[in-house]
């Protein structure tokens, strides 16, 4: 008797483990890599604003995006189907990724970081990009983030 409970909930635990993803494979990662010496914050813009828009939202989102992320530790998760039918759900080809300095965003209101565009940097990353990189963004940009369209501009 013991050992069909125990079976059971064996199985009721990987289902749900599963189901949240615990032991899916990475397939189509979105990670972004801070490689500074600073927390940074980022937000991943889908559809608020909707390329080409590139200014922030009126609003401070707090769905995905403005997670802050330590040095040396890259924040993301597995988006689970293949990026340009990610992207595009979301109703353009491209996603806008902006980059702030975690500091900055303790410091001011939202208001003053949309209205002063505060951001250390926004990468426009199409899914042919996200396809190229392998989800993998890093900041500050290396020579692999010089093809995508960035403010400002890539510099080496």
């Amino acid at each position: 008797m013991k050992k069909p409970v125990f079976f059971v909930m064996a199985v009721a635990v990987i289902w749900l483990f599963n189901a949240n993803g615990c032991f899916l494979p990475d397939n189509y990662p979105i990670r972004i890599h801070n490689n500074t010496k600073h927390d940074i914050s980022v937000f991943l813009s889908y559809g608020n604003p909707l390329f080409p828009d590139t200014l922030l939202p009126d609003r401070y989102y707090d769905t995905w995006g403005l997670h802050p992320t330590k040095p040396g530790i890259p924040i993301g998760y597995s988006t689970g189907i293949p990026y340009k039918r990610y992207i595009q759900s979301y109703g353009s080809d491209t996603i806008i990724i902006f980059i702030f300095h975690t500091d900055t965003l303790l410091k001011y209101t939202w208001d003053e970081v949309r209205e002063g565009y505060m951001i250390l940097k926004r990468y426009d990353v199409s899914w042919q990009e996200m396809e190229r990189l392998h989800g993998h963004i890093k900041y500050p940009p290396t020579e692999a983030e010089k093809g995508i369209s960035q403010f400002p501009p890539y510099e080496q």
